[in-house]
């Protein structure tokens, strides 16, 4: 059997109708996975020892979480799944099977007020000193400031995703009624919801929309596509894809000083929702795109003040 693991990648994408997106996180699995092995490695030669010593070094050495793991686990057997299944490999059983490890629970990473009130301090300096000519044609990350604020709003003001926010086209933002469609192609369960523009979120939204137009972008064209009001580049891109949205978010983080990624304002958002005294769990299932009102609760955190308060009525009494 003489099929390396590039030839069952393709013939697994082949059979299968993936996102791009879901395509390049296999392809960086078995990167990570051959860098480990050696790049001669053929599916015959791996085996349960050879995983465990691979789970050891993930966890153990590289200092990565058991969700991480446990996400190469899924990747790597619906690989030798479908080498298994159409003969590719004379394999009879995964040696992926049996080795996630269960994950610790931990609090959801969120953003505090003041860390969100000083993103936005940044990004606001950067953009009051575009808008004089100062820093010009240096290249940065974080320009232009006004495009990516607009995405921040995006972010903290709708808890979308952020596959969800590069699936949004023009054609996708009402404006007259005040909503955003949320593309089932950009949605984790693959269902279409929509959001609704708040009066924060609309300024910059229905800026960058019209900006679009003015550069003319088609209805069915991209929303969020830094390359179309980048100075610096000669063609816009049919499609902005995830690398510069990593790279504003890494340098962002940089220049605050804390963690900042698009998920940090979803879980913000979504927590933030089920502190909320008079919390409707199906509207923030709504809102976040939930299959089940599980996923949701997973949100609800115990409110501390109020332990206290009845630990210490209990200590009076």
């Amino acid at each position: 059997m003489t099929n390396t693991f590039d030839d069952v990648l393709d013939d697994y994408f082949f059979s299968k109708s993936l996102r791009p997106a879901t395509e390049w996180s296999y392809r960086k699995v078995l990167r990570s996975f051959l860098g480990f092995s050696g790049e001669t490695i053929t599916l015959g030669q791996v085996d349960k020892k050879m995983v465990l010593t691979w789970r050891r070094r993930v966890i153990g050495d590289e200092g990565l979480s058991k969700t991480t793991w446990n996400n190469k686990v899924t990747h790597m057997r619906a690989i030798f799944n479908h080498a298994i299944l159409q003969g590719l490999t004379f394999q009879r059983e995964n040696p992926f099977n049996g080795v996630i490890a269960r994950p610790d629970v931990k609090r959801k990473k969120t953003l505090t007020e003041a860390q969100i009130r000083k993103i936005y301090l940044l990004m606001e300096a950067k953009e009051a000193d575009e808008r004089v000519g100062k820093g010009q044609g240096r290249p940065n990350a974080l320009r232009p400031a006004w495009f990516w604020l607009t995405v921040l709003d995006a972010l903290h003001r709708t808890g979308m995703r952020q596959n969800q926010l590069l699936h949004i086209r023009l054609c996708d933002v009402d404006l007259e009624n005040g909503w955003i469609s949320l593309r089932p192609e950009g949605a984790k369960n693959h269902r279409e919801h929509r959001v609704p523009i708040t009066a924060k979120l609309r300024p910059r939204l229905e800026a960058l929309y019209n900006r679009a137009i003015e550069r003319d972008a088609k209805m069915d064209g991209q929303l969020f596509n830094v390359s179309r009001f980048d100075g610096r580049r000669k063609e816009v891109s049919t499609n902005m894809d995830h690398p510069p949205l990593r790279a504003f978010f890494r340098r962002l983080s940089r220049e605050c000083s804390c963690a900042i990624s698009p998920h940090r304002f979803r879980h913000t958002i979504a927590t933030n929702l089920m502190s909320l005294p008079d919390r409707n769990i199906k509207m923030a299932q709504e809102l976040l795109g939930h299959s089940t009102p599980a996923v949701t609760l997973q949100y609800v955190e115990t409110d501390l003040n109020r332990v206290r308060t009845m630990l210490e009525e209990l200590e009076a009494a």
